[in-house]
């Protein structure tokens, strides 16, 4: 029996496919050696799991993290895996330990994925044996036999199964853009879509998923899935020789008959054709073991199957289906960040793509949706019937400086509205200001007094501690403050949202205040651009950098520094950190430095380029001169026995 359930309290009206649920997770021991149980969280659908990096939820600290209304997290093998873990007896040393005791969040639903849900990021293909992923060491391919072992050891409450993600194609590409003129004209989408990646590609994505899928449901329940892989791989060879020795029989035929023989020769390929069709294959004469020889762990994770297809609607439809016909699976990811994340994929074309996956999967199991961040898609993944999500749009704000000011349902009329009006008073002056969120490294902000968000009960705005000014100040100090205040308002922000998301449902109002909230707050976010960041944060970075640079080479020569004069300047040029009141100047000459930087860098290179010619040069020479020295040698030489 699973440790997973999931019950729907309320579904919403024909008009929309939102419906509301609690996803819950059985007590489980605090180690695997343990004796106390400690109550997991309950995620009240719709909802989320905490976005993570390397198992800890960016810029919140234990405390702080469980001041939220999140009863998930979500942790990626791509963070977390290192390379001694998956060699020898690496994992079989998590004997005491599980992820959850390990990253202490023993009283939260943890789910474990492979890929980061964050971001589109381009890795090599995938084969039948690996799929590749992007590591703080770089691109790395994760065999199903490291897999299975780190789930054996992580043992999370959520597994999610490995699955050929098509994740090896370039963004934005000419050939997306035409099938959207193709689409725009009143074209098929399911067949114009496919410019992305071809039929047999994402053909081969979904049997292959479906393949891991089984091996891995198979390994839960204690089979040796990889020895029976092994059998099939030793019969399929087996099977490519035998269809080789076969070609090579009926060319020596053709060979042997020529054109006068045509009817027999004919006849002789039949022959050969009728007697192979009568033998059984040897792949099909593999038989599955009826043994267990492995523990199984059905009672200890539950199991989430990836959704694929692509953009091609008849191979999502055929992966939903088979993907639910699977018993063992207790929920489904649908991902798509390869559609949405700069693709060349509108926004109607990917919600339709999402919906096509969406209804052909259960309504009495959850569905977990990755690519669909900001609050107009969240809004639109759930009225299809999306039920959980993760907190990436929050981690995005407060990493850009930004506090959202955005909410949902009747509160919102009352909420925050003197904080909109400013944010939009504002925003003619500021581009970087909307009235879903204000950026708190704009200069505007550092003589304002006043709570983030008046009303909000969030840790940073609570009290009316921490101002505006004072976080304007944290953020150009570059101290860690700034962002664990930020975060913890966004992600309070955020997880409200959701609440009043969830009581909307319960009052059969979602539709409507859905339309309220796209009146309000407009209906697309504005796009983020990475590593576009404000011209006040780029400055702080840029002097930082230079700092440490200094401060490395008053290192290398013995400690003799000139850290006093560091401390007492306060110029960008003499590699301090800028003071307040020179910020605003500051801000407006950022383009202009960094321009200076980046040909200082390209000027640095060519000298670098000249010395290394010179070098190269100057080595020849010397190489010629021996040679020359040699030849004049060889020439005495050859004289002198003459004589």
């Amino acid at each position: 029996m699973p440790p997973l359930s999931f019950s729907l309290i309320r579904q919403s009206t024909h008009r929309s496919a939102a419906r509301r649920g609690t996803l819950v997770m059985a007590s489980s021991p605090s180690s695997p050696a343990g004796t106390g149980l400690v109550e997991k969280r309950v995620i009240e659908t719709p909802g989320c799991f905490m976005y993570s990096v390397k198992g800890s939820v960016p810029h919140l600290t234990p405390d702080t993290l469980r001041l939220q209304g999140f009863g998930g997290v979500h942790v990626s093998m791509e963070h977390l895996l290192q390379d001694h873990q998956t060699k020898g007896d690496g994992l079989e040393k998590w004997t005491s330990f599980n992820l959850s005791k390990f990253l202490h969040l023993q009283d939260m639903i943890l789910l474990c994925d492979i890929r980061d849900p964050s971001r589109y990021a381009k890795v090599p293909f995938n084969s039948d044996r690996y799929v590749s992923m992007l590591t703080h060491k770089g691109v790395r391919q994760l065999t199903l036999e490291d897999y299975l072992k780190c789930i054996r050891a992580y043992e999370p409450d959520i597994v999610a199964i490995i699955a050929d993600s098509i994740s090896d194609l370039e963004p934005a590409t000419a050939t997306a853009t035409a099938a959207q003129t193709t689409l725009a004209a009143g074209g098929d989408a399911g067949a114009e879509l496919t410019s992305m990646a071809g039929p047999k590609r994402v053909r081969k994505s979904v049997d292959r998923s479906l393949r891991w899928l089984d091996q891995v449901l198979r390994d839960r329940q204690g089979f040796d899935t990889l020895a029976e892989q092994k059998a099939l791989d030793v019969a399929r060879k087996e099977e490519r020789r035998l269809s080789l020795q076969k070609m090579k029989e009926q060319q020596a035929a053709q060979k042997a008959g020529g054109a006068d023989n045509a009817d027999a020769l004919a006849q002789v390929i039949q022959d050969l054709e009728v007697k192979d069709s009568a033998l059984p294959t040897l792949t099909s004469q593999v038989k599955l073991s009826t043994v267990k020889t492995k523990t199984p762990w059905t009672h200890k994770s539950s199991v989430f199957a990836h959704v694929v297809g692509s953009q091609i609607e008849q191979e999502r439809i055929r992966s939903a289906e088979e993907t639910a016909k699977r018993d063992g699976v207790d929920g489904f990811i649908v991902d798509v960040k390869d559609l949405s994340s700069g693709s060349g994929f509108s926004h109607e074309e990917v919600l339709k793509l999402l919906k096509v996956s969406l209804d052909h999967l259960p309504a009495e199991k959850p569905r977990l949706v990755y690519g669909m961040q900001t609050p107009e898609d969240v809004l639109s993944s759930i009225a299809l019937g999306a039920d959980l999500f993760d907190t990436t749009y929050p981690y995005h704000l407060t990493e850009d400086g930004k506090a959202s000011l955005f909410s949902f349902g009747a509160s919102s009329e009352s909420q925050g509205t003197a904080d909109a009006t400013a944010a939009s008073s504002s925003s003619a002056a500021t581009a970087s200001t909307t009235n879903r969120w204000i950026n708190l490294w704009d200069d505007e902000h550092a003589n304002k007094f006043v709570p983030i968000m008046e009303g909000c009960e969030c840790y940073a705005c609570k009290g009316g501690k921490h101002t505006r000014a004072y976080i304007n100040h944290l953020l150009k100090a570059h101290e860690m403050l700034a962002t664990v205040l930020l975060m913890s308002h966004n992600m309070h922000q955020y997880s409200k949202f959701f609440a009043n998301v969830r009581q909307s449902i319960q009052e059969g109002t979602f539709e409507e205040q859905t339309q309220k909230f796209v009146t309000k707050f407009g209906a697309r976010e504005p796009i983020r651009v990475p590593g576009d960041i404000h011209p006040a944060q780029l400055i702080v970075e840029a002097s930082l950098t230079k700092r440490n640079r200094l401060d490395g080479l008053d290192d290398s020569h013995g400690g003799s520094s000139n850290n006093g004069d560091l401390n007492k300047s306060s110029s960008i040029e003499d590699g301090g950190l800028p003071s307040l009141s020179d910020m605003g100047h500051l801000s407006a000459v950022a383009a202009e430095k960094e321009q200076r930087r980046v040909e200082r860098e390209k000027r640095r290179e060519q000298r670098s380029e000249e010395r290394k010619r010179n070098i190269v040069n100057k080595k020849e020479k010397r190489l010629q001169r021996k040679l020359e020295q040699l030849r004049l040698q060889r020439e005495k030489e050859l004289e002198g026995k003459e004589q």
